[in-house]
């Protein structure tokens, strides 16, 4: 008969079992946490509608209406170990919440973004098909005028030295004008 142990090899054989599963438990962790993403932040700020501010406009000068809207458009990544590259970015403008009324759209060429950076991007479209006098009633009864802003991209993250697939980005905004032709900015929601 041997005097070989067959308990203890069971035991170390487990033992190994157990080490290199949690090893690969591990590791899968930490892959997962240097790989996931989050998306950029993204709002519309400094928006001007020269057509609805009372200062500018009056009753005599309906005609010559301006019909530009200014803005600037905010993004920010937010993470600190991964850049982000955006194709050309969409901006599509509408008159209230829903797309029943779209007034204009404008295009921003894509660009790198760097870990943990913000970009400012100014631009002004000209509206077509704007419901005017609703917009002024509204902004004269003391509520506010309501456009909405798509902002829409495809972007890739930069992981070191390679770039991931691209992933959609939609990002839809709740611009609200007041009689200075100023907004006070709510967003709305992040998709995608």
């Amino acid at each position: 008969m041997s005097d070989y142990d067959f308990s203890s090899s069971k035991n170390s054989c487990a033992c190994h079992c157990v080490k290199l599963i949690v090893s690969l438990g591990v590791t899968a962790l930490i892959l997962w946490l240097s790989l996931r993403t989050t998306k950029p932040k993204c709002s519309i700020r400094d928006v001007y509608v020269r057509g609805l501010d009372k200062s500018v406009n009056s009753d005599n000068n309906v005609t010559r209406r301006d019909k530009n809207i200014s803005f600037q458009l905010n993004v920010k990544n937010e993470m600190k170990e991964k850049g982000v590259r955006y194709d050309d970015i969409t901006l599509n403008f509408y008159y209230g919440t829903n797309t029943s009324y779209p007034i204009g759209n404008f295009t921003f060429d894509g660009f790198k973004q760097g870990k943990d950076k913000e970009a400012f991007k100014s631009g002004m479209i000209e509206t077509s098909n704007m419901p005017w006098d609703g917009a002024t009633k509204a902004v004269s009864n003391g509520s506010k005028a309501v456009f909405r802003v798509d902002v829409s991209s495809r972007i890739k993250y930069k992981i070191t030295f390679w770039y991931t697939k691209k992933h959609d980005y939609f990002v839809e905004n709740k611009v609200e004008i007041d009689d200075t032709g100023c907004k006070g900015l709510v967003p709305r929601k992040c998709i995608g």
